[in-house]
């Protein structure tokens, strides 16, 4: 399942074993090449340790999990008071 544009690695390392590994290790070495510029020898060195690290470049048309809005509500709007910061933590009585 090779992207058809995708500048292809001419190795694998010896640490990509599955074609799921061999298909990330293809993205990661094109993003090098085509992305950011690198001559091919060195992108196949920086890709086999970004590789190793666990990076990874998604293609622009894979779907990404989208975030939940989370909304801010005031304590107005919840109906209770803000924490009395002067009091006790509890179960841990001051001294007097």
């Amino acid at each position: 399942m090779t992207a058809p544009d995708r500048v292809e690695p001419p190795a694998y390392p010896d640490v990509v074993r599955s074609e799921e590994d061999r298909e990330r290790f293809a993205r990661l070495y094109d993003d090098l090449v085509r992305v950011t510029g690198l001559a091919p020898a060195d992108a196949l060195l920086h890709a086999a340790t970004q590789f190793q690290l666990g990076f990874d470049v998604r293609t622009p048309f894979e779907k990404r999990k989208r975030r939940k809005r989370v909304f801010a509500a005031s304590a107005q709007d919840i109906g209770a008071a803000p924490p009395d910061l002067r009091m006790d933590p509890p179960g841990e009585p001051r001294e007097r």
